[in-house]
């Protein structure tokens, strides 16, 4: 299994592969997103470790979520882990609804990273897809009751996945019938 990890500071890289190495796993290094880019052009990659900083001094993770994006917008099928420092837990949070699987924080727990990085590659990918049947109502009906299933009947956490406040998504549900 070959991990692609992209992160400017080299002895993250290198504390990296050292425990990877340990338990089987390939891990190639990327500096900076241009690095990172030619490393997922030329190698078959089987999950990606993305850093959300890659300046000193910078905590904002613009660059991270940028490469995020780009990266889902290329393959979404690529699990992709999370691993900052200086982000915070909102940065990170917001990554995973970009699409990456996980998170780990830095200075990580050794058990903890690899688990992390073996429950990515391991867990199916549910790519969304779009609605097969072009009818808009009953589109919206299953879009709506997938996002309800998904978040186990939690308003505010199905509202939000949709992008709709709460009280639009109860009238969706009763005009649903759901």
């Amino acid at each position: 299994m070959t991990a692609l990890f992209l992160d400017d500071d080299a002895d993250i890289l290198d504390a990296a592969e050292l425990i990877l190495t340990r338990h089987g796993m390939r891990l190639l290094k990327a500096q900076s997103p241009e690095a990172a880019r030619e490393q997922l052009a030329a190698n078959a990659i089987d999950v990606l470790l993305l850093d959300l900083n890659y300046r000193r001094g910078d905590t904002s993770g613009d660059a991270g979520l940028s490469f995020l994006d780009e990266q889902m917008k290329r393959d979404a099928s690529l699990p992709v882990v999370v691993v900052t420092g200086h982000s915070g837990m909102n940065i990170a949070i917001q990554a995973m609804r970009m699409g990456a699987q996980d998170f780990v924080v830095k200075p990580w727990n050794n058990d903890r990273f690899i688990a992390s990085i073996k429950a990515a590659m391991e867990a199916p990918r549910i790519l969304p897809q779009a609605p097969q049947d072009l009818n808009l109502e009953r589109s919206e009906r299953e879009l709506v009751k997938a996002a309800l299933n998904r978040h186990q009947f939690n308003i505010s956490a199905a509202a939000k996945d949709l992008g709709v406040t709460r009280a639009a998504l109860y009238r969706r549900m009763e005009k649903h019938g759901l």
